[in-house]
């Protein structure tokens, strides 16, 4: 018996993929044609359809080539077995796809309607919020619930976070632009800036501080976990911070929080 063959066009629009991907299968031996016409062209047969179908299937279940090739040499062997897995995987790949909308969504909400962010304070956004558990349980083994509270803004409703979130991004942001514009730090125009910024640092930590010793509080942040408190600024922009302050007569010694009314 003949078998019907197909040509690498009409072999890919009849499984509505592309002969680009099908030369991308065959250079990595997942499907290699049948056969080659007079013209040296590939050709495809029935079975190459069904072969190829099993490939688009594991990889609407996101296989990667490499398990896709595992399988096909194993026949499917506990497949079962791998289907279970395979969902295991999805539904932690979900979870995480839900915490970067969530995230984006948080962030979306604090920039709103201000399109002059900084790139480098979108990012440390981000990366505070993906790691926002971690940070927190990070700090909790090391400082009092109540100053880890105030910190994280527990009790607060959803829009009173966001607002003070949005008007911390919004001063620290003017610094930072203020900083590359080349201002100096006991410009008036910073130090108004910078004093606004300690004040809501205040107003939200005041009363756990209280409690504290500055000086404990900086012994535990020159100890922040790299991975998740990164250093998102440069070398400049800190330094720029730490005059500013120095200059606003705060005490304000890297990496402790800065504070209002000290001469």
């Amino acid at each position: 018996m003949i078998k019907k063959t197909y040509s690498i066009g009409s072999f890919a629009k009849l499984t509505s993929t592309t002969g680009r991907t099908l030369r991308f299968y065959d250079r990595k031996g997942l499907l290699k044609p049948s056969g080659y016409n007079e013209r040296g062209h590939r050709t495809y047969t029935e079975e190459d359809l069904f072969r190829l179908h099993q490939i688009l299937t594991l990889k609407y279940l996101d296989y990667s080539l490499e398990e896709i090739g595992n399988y096909l040499e194993q026949n499917g062997k506990d497949f079962s077995a791998s289907l279970e897995m395979q969902y295991e995987l999805l539904l932690k790949k979900q979870e995480h796809i839900q915490h970067v909308v969530s995230t984006l969504e948080r962030v979306r909400e604090i920039v709103k309607d201000n399109r002059t962010i900084d790139p480098q304070l979108i990012m440390l956004m981000i990366h505070s919020i993906q790691y926002e558990e971690q940070q927190k349980q990070w700090l909790s083994n090391r400082l009092p619930d109540a100053f880890v509270q105030s910190i994280f803004m527990s009790g607060f409703s959803l829009e009173e976070k966001l607002q003070v979130n949005r008007e911390m991004t919004m001063l620290f942001n003017d610094l930072l632009v203020m900083s590359k514009e080349g201002l100096q730090p006991e410009h008036p125009l910073v130090q108004e800036r910078a004093a606004s910024w300690a004040l809501v640092l205040e107003r939200l930590l005041g009363e756990a501080l209280k409690e504290l010793q500055t000086s404990e509080v900086g012994r535990v942040l020159k100890d922040l976990d790299p991975k998740i408190f990164p250093s998102s600024f440069e070398p400049e922009f800190n330094n720029f911070l730490r005059e500013v302050f120095t200059y606003m007569g705060v005490r304000h010694a890297q990496p402790e929080m800065p504070r209002v009314g000290q001469s």
